[in-house]
């Protein structure tokens, strides 16, 4: 009975082990499926829309799906991968050329670097803990998914805007009819950034999650 038990007990834990490393490869495989689209958006008209002096940034998608699947740490990796990209913009590299990076950089080249990795970094970790401590309080579990996918873009914008306040604040940047113009601008960005994160962070999130717990179950 006790070889018997033994051999048992040794086989749960080979196919633990199994799963577990399935889970980490297949982990793995995601996150670097989430930087080659991000790298790709960056390259194609997919990552920014401009429509004047709009600029509607789908970026945030891959970083809050992979937050909401592969977690904060990984959120926080693709965050700084969208930060690597508008930090670009400032050199012209990437499909779009923005103006305003480029006079960022010429005001302030450690405060341009802040603001487009820092927030966007804290964006993913963050949005990854928020759907961890939703999915785990049983009334609104359900709404674990749109609610992480939501606050990616509100969190961008937030932590966006403080990030150049402070960096900024001393520079021609700062006076009141840029800062007011900058805000207006973002306010509308943001209307369409929750959508767009809403509907499609949550669904690819989601899909990718479920997968994920599919592989460690089998």
């Amino acid at each position: 009975m006790k070889q018997n038990e033994t051999a048992n007990e040794t086989t749960m834990k080979v196919i633990k082990s199994k799963r577990s490393r399935r889970e980490k490869t297949f982990r793995m495989i995601m996150l670097a499926l989430f930087i080659a689209i991000m790298l790709v958006m960056d390259f194609t008209p997919l990552g920014y829309i401009y429509a004047g002096v709009f600029v509607i940034t789908l970026m945030t998608i891959p970083v809050v799906a992979g937050a909401i699947s592969l977690g904060p740490l990984c959120g926080m990796l693709l965050g700084a991968v969208f930060g690597l990209t508008s930090f670009l913009q400032a050199f012209g590299i990437g499909y779009v050329i923005d103006p305003s990076a480029q006079l960022l950089f010429s005001t302030s080249p450690f405060g341009t670097i802040f603001t487009c990795f820092v927030p966007r970094m804290l964006m993913g970790f963050c949005v990854g803990w928020i759907f961890r401590l939703i999915s785990n309080t049983k009334r609104i579990k359900p709404l674990a998914y749109p609610i992480a996918a939501a606050s990616g873009a509100v969190l961008n914008t937030a932590f966006f805007m403080t990030s150049y306040i402070i960096m900024f604040k001393n520079t021609i940047l700062a006076e009141t009819t840029v800062a007011a113009v900058l805000m207006s601008v973002l306010t509308l960005n943001l209307i369409v950034e929750i959508c767009v994160s809403l509907v499609l962070g949550s669904a690819v999130g989601k899909g990718i999650d479920m997968a994920i717990k599919k592989v460690s179950r089998t």
